[in-house]
């Protein structure tokens, strides 16, 4: 088991067994960016193991799935109405006179499970399901209102996302692959 984060070969050796075929982005962050997401405290992301892996102090645990966690600032278009804006802010939808665009949230930016395990028991709810209890234990210590993903445009993550009580707030460019922005109420 890893004891620390210094030891990279380990943790190297750790992400690396991770894998996403349908996203390759998704395994890249993983392997070659969370780590300095953490140590930058820009994101915060958490493995899922197989408990009696862990319990029975297995020296290469498999990594069932991942999510990854982190602030941002949603910044609306103009075409949000200002009873959009007032129930994002939870206040108002102006500031001294000014209508507000831009609004805190938790980003769950990362989620996913590992293809290469046969029989993955993670699923795409599970995830959610333990993103949704972490961001509600920093709502209840420091407030927030809203959470919110950025995917791809596909009807099948679209789907997804709604069926977990999504909503479609924008769609912003992302190079050359349309993102989606989607929020839930906290």
């Amino acid at each position: 088991m890893i004891d620390s984060l210094e030891d990279n070969n380990a943790l190297s050796q750790l992400l690396s067994s991770f894998s996403c075929s349908p996203d390759p982005d998704i395994e890249h962050f993983l392997r070659h960016r969370a780590v300095e997401f953490e140590s930058l405290s820009k994101a915060r992301t958490y493995l899922i193991f197989d408990e009696d892996d862990l319990k029975n102090g297995t020296s290469n645990p498999l990594i069932y799935g991942y999510v990854s966690l982190a602030l941002k600032i949603l910044s609306v278009p103009d075409t949000v109405s200002i009873r959009m804006r007032k129930e994002l802010d939870g206040f108002n939808a102006k500031i001294h006179g000014q209508v507000i665009n831009d609004f805190p949230c938790y980003l769950i930016g990362q989620l996913s499970k590992n293809t290469d395990v046969k029989n993955n028991p993670i699923s795409g709810s599970t995830l959610l399901g333990i993103a949704f209890d972490i961001i509600a234990s920093a709502s209840e210590a420091v407030g927030g209102r809203y959470m919110m993903i950025e995917c791809h445009n596909e009807e099948k993550l679209l789907k997804f996302y709604k069926d977990h009580s999504f909503k479609e707030i924008d769609r912003i460019p992302d190079n050359d692959i349309p993102m989606v922005q989607m929020i839930r109420k906290i």
